[in-house]
């Protein structure tokens, strides 16, 4: 018997990159790569020791990791490398210190 969560959320990655995304430049130090990534905003909030809660928005880039290609070779994002899309441009960070800045 066929997985049938397993074939829609397939189903999905597939038209979600096609239908969803828009071009991005990748940016890491010198070198780019031209990227289709889904934007998505997203609300966090940050307790500082109980005292103070710092709220902003950040902005989710959903990359496929294959597209992420420089010089032939696959890469992981890193904190420090820039996403620009349009007039604007997005740092990469790690949500919580420590972390590593993408998602499985």
């Amino acid at each position: 018997m066929t997985d049938i969560l397993l074939t829609a959320v397939a189903w999905l990655g597939s038209v979600h990159k096609t239908h969803a995304s828009q071009d991005v430049t990748y940016q890491r130090g010198s070198s780019t790569v031209s990227v289709k990534a889904t934007l998505a905003p997203s609300q966090q909030a940050v307790d500082a020791n109980g005292q103070v809660l710092i709220g902003y928005v950040a902005k989710d880039c959903l990359i496929p990791a294959a597209d992420l290609v420089i010089g032939g070779r696959t890469f992981f994002p890193e904190v420090g490398d820039t996403i620009i899309h349009g007039a604007s441009s997005y740092r990469v960070v790690a949500q919580n210190a420590g972390e590593k800045p993408w998602r499985e």
